[in-house]
């Protein structure tokens, strides 16, 4: 058979183990890279989630600040047009004092 020279043989194992080295270790690194990346997009990911929430807290006080207004608004309309009511009432009592009929004052004049 052939006989194999021990040099030769220790060559060809160290070209193979080096390659098999170098593959072993581009592998390994590979996945640092995909861990390290995964952890950035965590960490990003991270950051905008807490941003988003300030953001939703600062619309929540702004939305509860515009409900104070609406409300203190609507109070202010309901109270003026009670009043407004209350002295077109008081106008159509005085206007039945003096004669005048009170369907009249509430009826718009004609062009």
């Amino acid at each position: 058979m052939f006989a194999i020279d021990p040099t030769l043989t220790a060559v060809v194992g160290t070209i193979f183990g080096g390659a098999g080295l170098r593959l072993v270790e581009h592998w390994l690194s590979r996945n640092k890279v995909r861990v390290d990346d995964a952890a950035r997009i965590r960490d990003e990911l991270r950051l905008e989630v807490i941003a988003q929430r300030e953001e939703i807290k600062q619309l929540e006080t702004d939305v509860d600040k515009w409900k104070g207004e609406y409300y203190n608004l609507r109070d202010k309309y309901i109270q003026i047009q009670t009043e407004l009511t209350l002295a077109l009432q008081r106008i159509k009592e005085e206007a039945g004092k003096v004669g005048v009929d009170p369907n009249d004052l509430t009826k718009r004049p004609e062009k």
